[in-house]
């Protein structure tokens, strides 16, 4: 591991918050940026060290890091429901409606089992997915038929030759070693008036009350932890124009056979943070001018 500068304003200078173990027991510590605040993991560990943590076990058993058989029907079921529920909110339907295309192209980066790239084909789209996890490619694009490559978004199309005019980035930016740089090669594959959905878990008040507690917070997976305000400013400073944005979870996870009082207290408080822009994920949407 070594001490990298700051991916979103190249500075040098962190504040030390506290280390944090990760599931292998190796220990990282999660700094702050003295200039512009992003909170990240520095010193960074390589792709090559992140790397065995993304064994298909991450995918088929269920820890605070993975997913409980992430190829199921129900896993597909729930992560559809959610799609559309932030699609909602982000006002994506609209503007699908009445936005008039001449080809409607989609592209997810980070897609894994490709279900959003399905879910954008249900729709019409010519949907295609990029990830670099082996076993999940080979599902999208061998059991469900998708256009789902392997490979490394900033070495896929050097060239820029495919356009889009949506591309989606969900829940993957913070495992991402260069998200700058990723940003602003999605700003060359948009098309104009192409936008851009991004969702990552945000770093804000249950964040920092929570520490090295935070659902969010697994190391080494998740590199870069952004706060509202951090990301958009990032997005806008490479030339994006923000159109909306939402917060939402309280960290009261679903638990299975939880009683009512939890669910209850559970639907309050999941609510109360989306109103009040204080959830610990967030969805934004921007264009391209």
């Amino acid at each position: 591991m070594k001490k990298i500068p700051c991916n979103n304003c190249n500075a040098t200078e962190f504040t030390h918050l506290y280390d944090k173990m990760s599931s292998k027991e190796e220990t990282f510590s999660i700094v702050k940026c003295n200039h512009c605040g992003l909170v990240q993991v520095n010193p960074q560990p390589s792709v090559q060290e992140v790397a065995k943590y993304y064994s298909n076990e991450y995918f088929m058993r269920r820890t605070d890091r993975g997913y409980n058989n992430y190829y199921s029907e129900a896993s597909k079921k729930e992560i559809r429901r959610v799609f559309t529920l932030n699609l909602e909110d982000l006002r994506f339907f609209e503007w699908e409606h009445t936005r008039h295309f001449q080809e409607k192209r989609s592209l997810d980066i980070g897609c894994a089992a490709g279900y959003f790239v399905d879910f954008m084909q249900d729709r019409g789209w010519s949907a295609k997915g990029i990830d670099i996890a082996k076993e999940p490619v080979e599902f999208a694009s061998g059991t469900l038929g998708l256009d789902v490559i392997r490979d490394d978004f900033l070495q896929w199309d050097l060239q820029i030759t495919e356009k889009f005019d949506l591309i989606t980035l969900w829940a993957s930016i913070e495992h991402l070693h260069q998200p700058r740089e990723t940003l602003e090669k999605i700003f060359r594959h948009l098309k104009p008036n192409g936008r851009l959905i991004v969702s990552t878990c945000r770093y804000g008040i249950l964040a920092a009350m929570q520490g090295k507690e935070w659902r969010f917070m697994n190391v080494p997976e998740h590199l870069y932890y952004y706060t509202s305000h951090g990301l958009i400013e990032q997005m806008l400073s490479i030339g994006f124009q923000k159109q909306h944005h939402i917060t939402y979870g309280s960290g009261m996870t679903g638990k299975a056979g939880s009683g009512w009082a939890y669910q209850f207290f559970k639907k309050i408080a999941d609510n109360l943070v989306k109103a009040t822009d204080q959830g610990d994920m967030i969805a934004i949407v921007c264009s391209k001018p």
